[in-house]
């Protein structure tokens, strides 16, 4: 928990200072704070297993839209909470995984007027998991190294903008603690959320 404290308070600290020296340099905000929430279509590539579902859960979190000065492009970190997992038919009828993690992305994003398309890495520490998760899988790792990629809408609405965003979740870590099989997390987030300039 610590070290996630700290990787907010940075992202906090230097997307401050950027946005005050490009405010200065503009005479502009160049800073949005967006606050959002949706969900999230999850699934997971399980190496000699066929038939994982997709499951829905929940995500929301907090970001900023740091204008980089360089035309459109800007640089949007986040912090994230975020439901993965996927649903599993077995002998004993169907079972649904859940794994919670807190995700902190950070996105390249460049805007075509109201609409963007963004990708960059992330990385997710997990906070929870279920039971037919610690039965099926025993011990999984706690680091969740990932990509991430997708377009949105930013429409201007009283002092800010409502934002419509979705995106594709490639997980590149394998979560599994054993050399039975291979996991990695898959999901399609989907979010509303509302953009203010400071």
């Amino acid at each position: 928990m610590k070290r996630i404290l700290t990787v907010v308070v940075l992202i906090a600290g230097l997307a401050g200072a950027h946005a005050q020296d490009v405010k200065n340099e503009k005479n502009e905000s160049s800073l949005e704070v967006i606050v959002k929430g949706g969900i999230n279509i999850s699934n997971q590539a399980i190496t000699n297993v066929n038939g994982e579902k997709s499951k829905v859960g929940f995500q929301g979190g907090v970001g900023v839209n740091i204008n980089t000065g360089l035309g459109n492009f800007s640089v949007q970190p986040e912090v994230n909470f975020i439901s993965k997992g996927t649903k599993l038919n077995t002998p004993i009828g169907k079972r649904e995984f859940n794994l919670n993690y807190l995700e902190v992305p950070v996105l390249a994003k460049y805007s075509f007027g109201p609409v963007y398309v963004n990708a960059g890495p992330s990385i997710g520490f997990q906070m929870g998991k279920n039971d037919n998760v610690k039965a099926a899988y025993g011990k999984t790792k706690t680091i969740d190294f990932g990509l991430q990629m997708g377009a949105g809408v930013a429409l201007p609405v009283g002092p800010g903008k409502i934002i419509l965003d979705g995106r594709y979740n490639l997980g590149l870590s394998d979560i599994a603690d054993t050399n039975i099989a291979k996991i990695k997390n898959r999901g399609v987030a989907i979010s509303l959320g509302y953009a203010y300039s400071l």
